[in-house]
């Protein structure tokens, strides 16, 4: 197993010496602290990849072999770190002595340009290692995983999402759950002041693009006076989402934090509109401040079938805010996983049997999860020749077991254009 070989490999040593070395200000003279600095930073991540190969339950063949090439690579850097360091402490020395600087034979091994040129060349060439080293982990399906990851149920902020659409994108799998939620929203027998439905599904089953399906279908628009997208994220606090909802509905007014002041703004947009609210990607499983947030929307005076949307992977997190029935998405087809395919590759049906044929295979391999085919879509559509379908197909990726790893590493590969 790979954790057997993580015993014998000391990066956090590594580490300590490169972040020494960078830090003493001889080494400025030497003309590559930039080099150093790009090490430690690459074994920082390496660092964190080797972490996830040691949470592996049964390690692949493939994981062994990368672990000890990895463990051959750093025991080249700590003896070019040996080195450096041994150089540094020899000049300390002779500033000490006061010596003065002699006229040294340009060929010699002590020459200070010969040294730098020497060692410069050995770091960036483990640097280059280290490149291709990480290239190889996400092949064989390794993440970063850091060993203070935020506790579980709560993972780092992504990127913000927003309520647009790409352009020509088309929703697909999905048709009959937006209907149903859409007629569920615009009936008029929903005269509750403020309902909740949460959207409920694992990573990469489409969550975000269900809701903003929902928020921007024409009928949501003809029946709410207002409309508000706002991505949550870990950042469950009441006054930033208050303060979010301020600035969708009245841009450059966010920058109020008094909640007082907050509240009697929104109050001038929301009282007798009836609105729709998208809150996305929520994490919060704390009751009481989701209470908090609902006491604070109710004193809003906003019409009567006014709605919340929350889209969030953790049932807990819905049991704590719904007040209608959720809707917990399922998989697609493969049918459905290759149209993904096809759209996002710019691929038509017959232009190439041999492809088609590989790229429905491709398809079966998604899970049914729509985020992995949009991912391996985009990808194929730089690929034009059966070859790199067939090296999409044949990746290693697919013997990790489908779930969160799986999804990630596809998402790891989209940046090394999966060789």
């Amino acid at each position: 197993m790979a954790s057997e070989f993580l015993l014998t490999f000391g990066a956090e040593g590594v580490l300590k010496k490169v972040s020494s070395l960078v830090n003493e200000q001889i080494s400025l003279a030497w003309g590559f602290k930039g080099d150093l600095k790009k090490l430690g930073e690459s074994l920082s991540l390496i660092q964190n990849m080797l972490n996830d190969a040691a949470e592996k339950p049964q390690a692949l063949e493939a994981v062994e072999g990368w672990v000890k090439k990895l463990k051959g690579i750093a025991d080249d850097a700590d003896n070019v770190l040996d080195e450096c360091n041994y150089e540094v402490l020899r000049r300390k020395v002779e500033l000490q002595n006061h010596m003065k600087r002699k006229v040294l034979n340009f060929l010699s091994a002590s020459n200070p340009i010969i040294f730098r040129l020497k060692m410069a060349n050995r770091i960036k060439h483990i640097n280059a290692s280290l490149l291709d080293l990480k290239s190889d982990a996400s092949l064989i399906g390794l993440i970063e995983r850091r060993i203070d990851a935020t506790p579980q149920g709560v993972r780092p902020d992504r990127d913000p999402t927003d309520s647009m659409f790409e352009r020509d994108e088309k929703v697909i799998g999905r048709e009959g759950v937006v209907s149903k939620i859409v007629e569920s929203l615009t009936n008029s027998n929903n005269q509750q002041n403020l309902s909740v439905r949460a959207i409920v599904g694992m990573p990469g089953l489409g969550k975000t693009t269900l809701a903003k399906t929902v928020y921007n279908n024409t009928a949501i628009a003809t029946h709410f006076h207002k409309k508000i997208w706002v991505c949550v994220s870990n950042t469950f606090e009441v006054d930033f989402i208050l303060s979010q909802i301020l600035d969708s509905l009245r841009p450059g007014k966010a920058g109020i934090k008094n909640r007082d002041a907050l509240l009697k703004s929104l109050q001038e947009e929301l009282t007798e509109k009836r609105y729709i609210l998208i809150l996305d990607d929520v994490w919060n499983e704390d009751g009481i401040k989701w209470e908090s947030l609902m006491s604070c929307l109710s004193k809003l005076n906003s019409a009567p079938g006014s709605n919340i949307i929350i889209t969030t992977r953790s049932a807990k997190v819905a049991s704590i805010s719904e007040t209608l029935t959720r809707c917990e998405l399922d998989k697609l087809s493969n049918d459905e996983c290759w149209s993904i395919l096809k759209q996002r590759a710019l691929f038509s049906d017959g232009n190439d049997p041999n492809r088609e044929r590989i790229g429905k295979e491709i398809a079966k391999k998604c899970g049914g999860v729509p985020l992995v085919a949009k991912v391996l879509g985009g990808m194929m559509r730089t690929k034009n020749s059966t070859k790199e379908w067939l090296s999409i197909q044949a990746s290693r990726i697919w013997e990790l077991p489908e779930g969160d790893e799986r999804i990630m590493s596809v998402l790891k590969l989209s940046f090394q254009n999966l060789k």
